[in-house]
């Protein structure tokens, strides 16, 4: 399953299945790049851009896909 993008609050949120991510931005300029790790919480922010990671298995990756926009692939 692909990971699933969305706007909250005119702010990214990834919903995955990976305990592990990589973050570079995601722009023309972006950031360097971060590997960010879910554990424990389920959830986390990039220090740079602050997109939001959340675990599918986390309660709040649903809250997410009803309340979200679905960002365009």
């Amino acid at each position: 399953m692909a990971d699933e993008t969305y706007l909250v609050d005119d702010r990214e949120v990834v919903i995955t299945r990976s305990w592990a991510v990589r973050c570079d931005g995601n722009g023309l300029l972006g950031h360097p790049v971060e590997y960010i790790t879910l554990a424990p919480k389920g959830e986390a922010v990039c220090k740079y851009c602050g997109r939001r990671f959340v675990h599918a298995s986390n309660p709040l990756a649903e809250r997410v896909r009803a309340e979200g926009q679905r960002a365009a692939a």
